[in-house]
């Protein structure tokens, strides 16, 4: 009865030490997969980079002309809206005057954009009744400071941002005083036969100031900084290595670089908070 008794205990007893190495087995496999850092990269290039200077201004009609009554009275009749389209010399109110009945016409083709009477209404001479403008086209006005003058010449081609939308302008007129604020007046002209751009809003304006030519360039965020120190993680073979660089420029979402990095190459630009160097990474988009 003992011996069964033991050898019912010894069968237990390898049966709990197979399974404790299974489960050591497991937990090694898991530790070793837990080792594998999932992350993002994409590829170095080798292409110029052009520094751009933000600078913001306001939009505005090409031409704009008022309409204007030649004497005082009441209006008797609107013939146009705003937005609506009229040539020189179209019929844009009718006044009842002292001296009899009036047509207050357009001086120039455009667009109603700032009708200011109603029927009924007393016009005076000395105040517009409607505003005629050329939107076809659209002018961006601006100001730079005498450093930025010497990036910006007439006929220059420059990005233009107006809620959101990517335009390109011509610079037509840059100035050579200075204003009251001690800055210089530009003005640049954008297409605008669709309409997409009303006078009145902000836009942004992109000044190149510097061009670098065939740098090496990575996304922003691939760049890590420790202690006065740039670095990035470049992968090879599944395997992340740490490479030290000097950051030459940095705009907006690529930055510069000099280094032992060449075209090509693997950056990680989402992840490498978690890496050291030399772990090994799966990468699992950005390519």
């Amino acid at each position: 009865m003992k011996k069964v008794i033991l050898g019912i205990f010894f069968v237990l007893i390898v049966s709990l030490l197979a399974a404790c190495t299974e489960s050591n087995e497991n937990a090694a496999d898991e530790e070793q997969e837990e080792r594998v850092v999932a992350v993002e990269a994409k590829e170095a290039v080798e292409k110029d980079l052009v520094i751009e200077k933000s600078i913001y201004g306001r939009t505005a009609p090409n031409h704009a002309a008022p309409v204007m009554a030649q004497a005082p009275g009441e209006v008797k009749e609107v013939r146009v809206e705003n937005g609506e389209k009229v040539k020189d010399d179209n019929i844009i109110i009718k006044i009842s005057t002292a001296a009899g009945n009036q047509n207050v016409r357009s001086t120039t083709d455009g667009e109603v954009i700032n009708l200011l009477v109603n029927k009924g209404d007393m016009v005076d001479p000395e105040e517009p009744v409607a505003m005629v403008a050329d939107l076809d086209t659209v002018k961006i006005e601006f100001s730079v400071t005498e450093q930025l003058l010497s990036f910006i010449s007439e006929e220059d081609k420059v990005d233009v941002f107006v809620e959101g939308e990517e335009y390109e302008a011509k610079v037509t007129n840059v100035g050579t005083l200075p204003n009251e604020t001690g800055l210089y007046s530009v003005i640049a002209t954008v297409d605008n036969e669709e309409r997409e751009i009303l006078p009145g809003v902000v836009a942004d304006i992109r000044i190149p100031e510097k061009k670098m030519e065939s740098a090496i360039l990575v996304p922003t965020s691939a760049v890590v900084s420790e202690e006065n120190k740039s670095f990035i993680f470049i992968v090879k073979d599944n395997v992340a290595t740490k490479q030290e660089i000097k950051v030459l420029e940095t705009e907006s979402d690529v930055t510069a670089i000099e280094g032992k990095v060449k075209a090509g190459e693997l950056v990680v630009t989402t992840g490498q908070l978690t890496l050291t160097d030399g772990a090994e990474v799966n990468v699992t988009g950005g390519e």
